[in-house]
């Protein structure tokens, strides 16, 4: 069954990065492990010469929301031009690293199917928290504003904002998320920055930025594939035993939830069939349509109909789909050579 483990992010930080006029970042970054331990470790930075003219506690806002009992707190130090504070955190599954009355809630969710599972991580931005209010240059004037005074509020502006240009390009200035999720990332509206890691990178000067974070991996369940290519290999169908793991790594075969998924039956025919049909049309037509053809057809939904599956094997047998996707490209490709 699905399990959900929220964790109730620190808002008064965005707030803080609009509050100091950019001149704060936030890096947060998060890990899920496969037993649902959660591991985060926030890093928060402030101009030096903002703290030494004292304005603002900015380091009472790093532990502003958090579940301090699960946190450590580093020494603040100083890296080029900024004050930095840091805090490392730990999360047992079922606990909280923050506060119920922090104001953004990300969320990971862990869904255990029969020869996968999936992790899932999101988290709703605040709204409003995220962007920068304009600038005195680009507010309108307002009527009966002398204009000396115009001037002036323009040029403040156009300053600020090349400060804000200069800090944003250097990389260091900004609001930061990441996340590791175990297995291997399937989606997400971030970047990726590795096989199981994604990043986001918000300007509060630029676009505006996404309504929510978020990423998904899927974790082969090795024990259990390795038992249904058992069976496979039993039945004398060792030759689709690698299509299988392609197809299960790509979620083409069915994967329901499940509790228990080592005492589970497997239908190891069903499953080879679906293996032989995957790889053939791999061979043929290439992973991405055959990715969208076995999803259209539903041959990895959970209750496929095991004689639909025999009779499209049956038929990707008996077709030279390669030949046909030859002549097409090659006939498409003339035409507009040709001008047609």
């Amino acid at each position: 069954m699905g399990r959900t483990e929220r964790l109730l992010l620190f808002g008064a930080l965005l707030t803080v990065l609009m509050l100091a006029g950019g001149c704060v970042f936030i890096d947060a970054r998060f890990t899920l492990q496969p037993d649902g331990t959660k591991l985060a470790q926030l890093e928060t930075g402030v101009l030096r010469t903002m703290v030494e003219q004292g304005e603002g506690d900015f380091s009472s806002n790093v532990s502003e929301g958090l579940n301090m009992e699960l946190w450590q707190e580093g020494e603040e130090f100083d890296r080029g031009q900024w004050r930095v504070w840091t805090l490392t955190g730990q999360a047992a599954p079922g606990q909280d690293l923050f506060t119920e009355d922090a104001e953004a809630a990300p969320e990971f969710t862990i869904v255990r199917r029969l020869l996968t599972t999936d992790y899932e991580f999101g988290m709703r931005l605040p709204e409003g928290s995220m962007q920068m209010e304009k600038s005195p240059a680009q507010m309108p004037p307002q009527e009966g504003d002398a204009e000396v005074e115009v001037e002036g509020m323009e040029q403040m502006g156009a300053a600020m904002a090349e400060m804000m240009a200069m800090m944003m390009q250097s990389g260091e200035a900004g609001v930061r998320f990441s996340v590791t999720l175990p297995g291997e990332i399937i989606d997400a509206n971030g970047q990726r920055i590795g096989p199981d890691a994604v990043r986001w990178a918000i300007d509060p000067t630029g676009a505006e930025p996404p309504e929510a974070l978020s990423a998904r991996s899927r974790l082969i369940n090795w024990p259990n594939l390795g038992r249904l290519a058992g069976e496979i290999v039993e039945m004398g169908r060792w030759d689709v035993v690698p299509a299988l793991i392609a197809a299960t790594r790509r979620g083409l075969v069915p994967d329901p939830v499940s509790d228990a998924p080592m005492e589970a039956e497997l239908d190891a025919e069903l499953y080879a069939q679906i293996a032989e049909i995957v790889g053939r049309l791999d061979g043929a037509v290439g992973e991405a349509i055959t990715d969208d053809v076995v999803t259209q057809l539903g041959l990895n939904d959970a209750d496929v109909d095991p004689s639909f599956v025999a009779n499209v094997l049956e038929q990707v047998r008996q077709d030279d789909f390669a030949s046909q996707i030859d002549e097409n490209v090659t006939k498409d490709v003339l035409e507009r050579l040709r001008g047609e």
